[in-house]
């Protein structure tokens, strides 16, 4: 039952916010971030707040989960009107010179509206090709899959032979990979290590296997949602993966430098990181 009343309230939600004059949609977005969604999902508030104490304990808590919840809420509901956002002039762009480099694979962090670092990478000229986990509504994961078609990437699906499509896109097609090294799957958050140690497995060093047996530059990108649902989307210098005589060495260096990387920017801006609720300590 409970499925069911989700399932109907995404459909309602989207319908909604692709159609409704903006006004109305933003009004929308605002009650679901402030009354909606911290009440369907009690336990990822309380989950959030913990971490929140855990790992910014000079954050005041109230406020910090009420940006959560804003910053959750608006971007899943802003999905179907990314691309009107974009081209409405509410997204700034920092670092999209960093995008030139051949082959590239580019690291994006769940943070703000993480939908616009594929819009701006589209936009500076470097359509992204990217693996996706599907979220667990077929109406959500058909609407996200759809989106980032139409705002000019392409999507491949996870699966045990990943690798031989990534190598194709990287080095014959020329390419730019999209990886999320933050993602939560099998019940952890793979990135950044935020003091669980030195990270293994998961999109981090998958990123920076890919880098090493292709010669990919490796650039971190990612956006923070301004006042007034505007977006700050920022590309860092690219990093380069260690090519030396020992591959595996290589590799780790590699996942180190990018944890590195990642860490001081998802802490920097901790309220608007999708995977706070799903954090756990000992991951």
């Amino acid at each position: 039952m409970r499925r069911r009343l989700l399932d109907g309230f995404d459909r309602f939600s989207i319908a909604w916010m692709r159609h409704a004059p903006w006004p109305l949609a933003e009004a929308y977005a605002g009650l679901v971030a402030r009354r909606i969604a911290p009440r369907l999902y009690a336990a990822a508030t309380q989950r959030g707040r913990a971490n929140l104490s855990r790992l910014r304990p000079d954050l005041e808590a109230g406020a910090a989960v009420a940006e959560m919840w804003d910053n959750t809420a608006r971007s899943f509901l802003e999905v179907p009107r990314a691309i009107r956002l974009f081209d409405a002039g509410r997204v700034e762009v920092h670092g999209a010179g960093h995008l030139a480099a051949r082959p590239l694979i580019v690291a994006a962090l769940h943070l703000g509206n993480w939908e616009m670092v594929g819009l701006a990478m589209v936009r500076a000229g470097a359509p992204p090709v990217a693996f996706y986990q599907p979220p667990s509504s077929d109406l959500r994961t058909r609407t996200v899959v759809a989106e980032r078609i139409k705002g000019g990437g392409r999507l491949l699906p996870l699966g045990r032979d990943a690798a031989r499509p990534a190598m194709n896109a990287l080095l014959r097609d020329r390419d730019v990979l999209l990886v999320f090294p933050d993602e939560h799957q099998h019940g952890r958050v793979a990135a950044p290590s935020l003091g669980r140690g030195p990270r293994r497995g998961g999109n981090i060093e998958y990123a920076a296997r890919l880098a090493r047996a292709t010669g990919a530059a490796i650039v971190v990108g990612y956006c923070r949602r301004l006042p007034g649902t505007r977006f700050r989307v920022e590309f860092l210098p690219p990093l380069q993966v260690p090519r030396t005589g020992d591959r595996e060495a290589d590799i780790r260096a590699g996942t180190n430098a990018l944890d590195r990387l990642i860490e001081p920017v998802i802490l920097a801006n901790l309220p608007q990181w999708l995977m706070l609720p799903d954090w756990k300590p000992e991951g």
